[in-house]
């Protein structure tokens, strides 16, 4: 007896379902193409390279920076977020600690409290200015 027994009634896995998912897939992008074609995207007036909107803000992941760069000087402002995202790579290796329970490690917890703090309300001051 095989070790892959044949049920009654069933279809094999590999032919019936890749034929299921990538007529799936192309009635999906059909679709796609169909209401790209009926309602393009419009992108707006061309770019001015000589002047520089007033209003222009980064995106929501960069906020945190642009708060940074609104409170601190120009040259750290540049070098500080680099500083913290070394020392966010370099935890790792800074908890040498066995124990794996969340009680044992709480330096570690506070630690990501406070930068989430911080990230928080440096995003806050990037969206008032």
């Amino acid at each position: 007896m095989n070790t892959i027994e044949k049920r009654k009634g069933s279809v094999p896995f590999f032919p019936h379902h890749l034929i299921t998912e990538v007529s799936v897939a192309f009635a999906i992008l059909g679709f796609v193409l169909i209401l790209a074609g009926l309602w393009p995207a419009h992108l707006g007036p061309p770019a001015n390279t000589i002047m520089t909107p007033e209003n222009i803000m980064p995106e929501w992941y960069f906020l945190w920076i642009f708060g940074l760069l609104a409170i601190v000087p120009d040259i750290l402002g540049v070098f500080l977020p680099v500083l913290l995202i070394i020392g966010l790579i370099a935890v790792p290796w800074l908890d040498r600690g066995k124990s794996k329970k969340a009680a044992d490690r709480a330096w570690l917890i506070y630690l990501a409290e406070i930068t989430l703090i911080i990230m928080v309300v440096l995003t806050y001051i990037g969206l008032i200015n």
